[in-house]
């Protein structure tokens, strides 16, 4: 008895061997992908099927399609051309590096603060539009991302949730505008020329 259970623990530890690799390979095509679509050579959010492509794996063989684009179902039985950009560089392709790589190295447009990197728990940076409104960029349809980003600039989380309170309650807010001008040179707010001649008369 001992022997058939050394032996099924060999088959199962060489057929995981086998398989690993091939399942491991499969983890970079996980995750909405930026596509240009052959048809219209616009851009479409597609995502790959992972469900068939792991079950096919597993059997030996590569099946490789999508399972939902930003296209369908209006196109839904187009022949997925597109598939040979993702397979061939799935980093370039996917929606987080896309984003990730455009933050890099960028200023808040609002505070001036350095944009820290992306991540998946942190709070994200957000864009400011060319409509001087600011919107989360992973809250986009993924297929105009590329659009927005073209025209426009990074803002800080702070800045973006200051700015959409700002926008959504202006009733709430009293903006005062702050200059340079205490004693050991801190920021005070500014008084209009009118309120100062008032004061002064008042005094």
């Amino acid at each position: 008895m001992s022997h058939e259970l050394y032996l099924l623990t060999a088959m199962v530890v060489l057929a995981l061997a086998y398989v690993a690799p091939r399942l491991y390979r499969l983890r970079v095509l996980r995750g909405t992908m930026l596509v240009t679509c052959p048809e219209n050579l616009k851009p479409a959010a597609v995502k790959i099927n992972m469900w068939r492509a792991t079950l096919a794996a597993i059997l030996g063989r590569q099946q490789i399609e999508l399972c939902n684009c930003s296209r369908w179902p209006e196109n839904r039985d187009c022949p997925q051309d597109c598939i040979c950009e993702v397979v061939e560089d799935p980093d370039s392709h996917r929606v987080w590096n896309i984003a990730t790589h455009w933050f890099k190295g960028k200023e808040c447009a609002c505070c001036g603060k350095p944009i820290t990197r992306l991540g998946h728990l942190d709070r994200r940076p957000a864009l400011l539009d060319v409509q001087k409104k600011t919107v989360e960029w992973d809250k986009l349809p993924p297929e105009k991302l590329p659009e927005t980003l073209w025209g426009a600039k990074p803002v800080c989380w702070n800045c973006h949730i200051a700015e959409s309170f700002l926008r959504e309650h202006p009733d709430l807010v009293t903006y005062r505008p702050w200059e340079k001008g205490g004693p050991l040179g801190e920021y005070q707010p500014h008084t209009p020329d009118g309120e100062e001649t008032t004061k002064r008369h008042a005094a």
